[in-house]
């Protein structure tokens, strides 16, 4: 399942990967990153090979419901 989310006008998506976890992705803009940072950090890591944060299983609803609140 694929979810979109707009943190000051910027898409940010996320996406269930196979094994429960979160992908979380947004293009380049710091005015994104400052809010989707903090939402990701210590719930999961940065993948640096794909520009996106994984998200551990336990953590996925909880950053949804922030994601979607930002």
């Amino acid at each position: 399942m694929t979810y979109k989310f707009y943190v000051p006008g910027v898409p940010v998506f996320a996406r269930r990967l196979p094994s429960g976890s979160l992908a979380v992705w947004h293009p380049y803009n710091s005015a994104a990153r400052e809010i989707v940072e903090p939402i990701c950090r210590n719930r999961g890591y940065w993948r640096a090979t794909h520009n996106n944060w994984i998200i551990h299983a336990y953590f996925c609803e909880t950053v949804l419901a922030d994601l979607a609140v930002a």
